[in-house]
C-alpha cells in the first residue's frame, strides 16, 4: 500500500499525547506473528490475549510504532485507553481521505462468497480491495479500510454482526456508497433474540447509506424486499424477478451449472449449491451498475477459489463437504444441493447441531429434519444436543432411516455400512460440532490416504 502516516500524526488523529519519538509507518498489524517491518502495531486487549504484553516483541520484529495502553521508554508509542477504538478512529479518518465507491455486504449467510464474487467481477475493470477472508467484525472492518490507497478504485467490505447496532457502527467507519443484504434468516438468535431483530440488524446496512446511495435487493427473500422497499435511493432487485433475473439453472453432464441470467445471457459456473445463484446474481447486478461486461471468467475464478462446499470422492461415495459452518438457511440450502445432485444413488446426510439459536433451537432443528425428508434423504445421522429434534422431524417427514450418533467415528462407521456405489453423502454442522473430522475416519475405513488439504 502506498500511504504513510507518522506516529505524531496518528496521535493527533486519535487524540492521544504525542509519542516520545516519531516514526513513519505504512501499514498496521494487530498480530506480532504476521507483523511486517515498518508497520504500526495496535496492542488490542482481549479475553485470551493481551496485546500490551507483545509491545516489546513488536519493536523487536521491526514495528515502526505501537498503539497501546503502555509505553516503552524512548520508543514511538501512542498511548491510548482503548487501542481498538483508536484503530477504528484511524480507519474512519483514512476512509475519509478517499472518494470512491464502497460496497458493503452483510447477510445471514453467503456474504463471504458474495463479497468474493463481487470483488472478482469488479476486478475485471477496476483495482479493488476487499475484506480478507471472512474478517468482517469490529477489527476486520477497520483493517480492510486501511487497505485503501491512491490506486484503489473500488472497495468491497463485508460486515458481520451478532447483536443490534454492530453493523450501524461499522457503517459509520466505512461510509458505504452502496450496500446489499444477501439473505435474512434465523442465525445468531442467542444474540438477536428473534428473526425480526435479525432483519433490523441487517437493515442497518441500508440505513447507513446516504440518500443518493444505491441498494441491491434480494427479491426472493421477503425480509430483504421489505427492507428494500423502505430505501428511497437507487436500487436494483435480483432473483427470480426484478432487474437481474435467473430464468434457468441446471447442471450439465460435467457437473457444472448452466445459468441463464437476464440481461447478460448464459453462464457456465462451478456451482454445487443451487441457492448460491443468489450471490452470482448480486455480483452481476453490482457489475452491471459499474459498467462491467465480462462475468463468466471472474465468477468462475471466485467460485473455484472461495468454495466451502467441496465435492470429492471417498470410496464408493460422492462426498459433499459443507462442514465449514451452519445455520438454518445454509443447512436447508445444503440439503437442497444434496437432493438435486445428478444420479440415482441414495442421499445420505450427517448433520451436526446448529449453534447460537437460543429458544428457537428445538423447532429449527426439527425443521431441518423435515427438510431432509423433502429432499429425499434416505439415511440421516444426527450429532449433538439437538440430534433427537432433527431425527423427530426427519422421521415425521418420511426419512426411512434416521438416528442420533454419539461421535464422529461412529458416524463414519454407520455411513460406511450403508453406502453403495453412486450414493451422495453430505456433511454439515456448526464449527463447534467439528463435523469435518468424519472425513479422515471415513477415509481410513476405505483404506485411503489422508487428504493433503484437510482442514483443522
Amino acid at each position: 500500500m502506498n500511504w504513510r502516516y507518522t506516529a505524531s500524526e496518528l496521535a493527533r488523529i486519535v487524540n492521544a499525547p504525542a509519542p516520545a519519538r516519531d516514526a513513519a509507518f505504512s501499514g498496521v498489524s494487530t498480530d506480532t506473528r504476521t507483523l511486517e517491518p515498518g508497520q504500526v502495531f495496535f496492542a488490542l486487549p482481549g479475553t485470551n490475549f493481551d496485546g500490551n504484553k507483545f509491545v516489546a516483541e513488536a519493536f523487536a520484529k521491526g514495528a515502526a510504532g505501537v498503539v497501546s495502553q503502555i509505553a516503552l521508554a524512548d520508543r514511538p508509542c501512542v498511548v491510548v485507553e482503548d487501542p481498538l477504538k483508536a484503530l477504528q478512529v484511524l480507519a474512519a479518518h483514512h476512509r475519509g481521505r478517499f472518494s470512491l465507491p464502497v460496497i458493503a455486504i452483510t447477510g445471514s449467510c453467503g456474504k463471504t462468497t458474495a463479497k468474493d464474487c463481487i470483488s472478482a467481477v469488479l476486478g475485471a475493470k477496476y483495482r479493488v480491495i476487499k475484506t480478507q477472508g471472512n474478517f468482517n467484525n469490529e477489527i476486520g472492518c477497520p483493517l480492510s479500510l486501511l487497505q485503501l490507497d491512491a490506486d484503489t478504485e473500488r472497495a468491497v467490505i463485508e460486515m458481520g454482526a451478532n447483536h443490534l447496532g454492530e453493523i450501524a457502527h461499522l457503517c459509520r467507519l466505512a461510509r458505504p456508497t452502496e450496500a446489499a443484504i444477501t439473505l435474512v434468516a434465523p442465525a445468531h438468535l442467542e444474540g438477536f433474540g428473534s428473526i425480526e431483530n435479525v432483519a433490523a440488524a441487517k437493515a442497518e446496512i441500508m440505513e447507513g447509506l446516504s440518500p443518493d446511495g444505491f441498494f441491491y435487493v434480494n427479491a426472493d427473500n421477503a425480509w430483504c424486499s421489505e427492507i428494500g422497499g423502505r430505501f428511497s435511493g437507487g436500487k436494483c432487485y435480483f432473483g427470480h424477478s426484478g432487474d437481474v433475473v435467473v430464468d434457468r439453472q441446471e447442471w450439465d453432464a460435467s457437473g457444472e451449472m448452466v445459468v441463464d441470467i437476464r440481461p447478460i445471457g448464459r453462464l457456465r459456473l462451478p456451482l454445487a449449491v443451487p441457492a448460491q445463484i443468489a450471490n452470482v446474481l448480486l455480483a452481476v447486478a453490482v457489475g452491471l451498475h459499474h459498467g462491467v461486461t465480462e462475468f463468466e471468467a471472474p465468477l468462475r475464478g471466485a467460485l473455484e477459489h472461495a468454495a466451502r462446499f467441496r465435492v470429492s470422492r471417498i470410496g464408493v461415495l460422492e462426498v459433499l463437504d459443507d462442514s465449514y459452518n451452519a445455520n438454518p438457511a445454509s443447512m436447508a440450502a445444503a440439503l437442497e444441493a444434496l437432493g438435486a445432485r445428478p444420479g440415482g444413488g441414495a442421499r445420505i446426510a450427517a448433520l451436526g447441531d446448529m449453534l447460537e439459536l437460543g429458544a428457537a433451537a428445538r423447532r429449527l432443528h426439527r425443521e431441518i429434519g423435515e427438510a431432509a425428508g423433502r429432499w429425499g434423504v434416505k439415511h440421516l445421522f444426527a450429532y449433538g444436543a439437538h440430534a433427537h429434534d432433527m431425527i423427530e422431524g426427519a422421521l415425521a417427514a418420511g426419512v426411512p432411516h434416521a438416528e442420533a450418533v454419539q461421535d464422529h467415528a461412529a458416524i463414519a462407521s454407520a455411513v460406511h455400512a450403508v453406502a453403495h456405489p453412486g450414493d451422495s453423502f453430505l456433511i454439515k454442522g456448526s464449527r463447534g460440532t467439528r463435523m469435518e473430522t468424519i472425513l479422515p475416519e471415513l477415509r481410513a475405513l476405505y483404506k485411503e490416504p489422508a487428504a493433503e488439504n484437510a482442514r483443522h
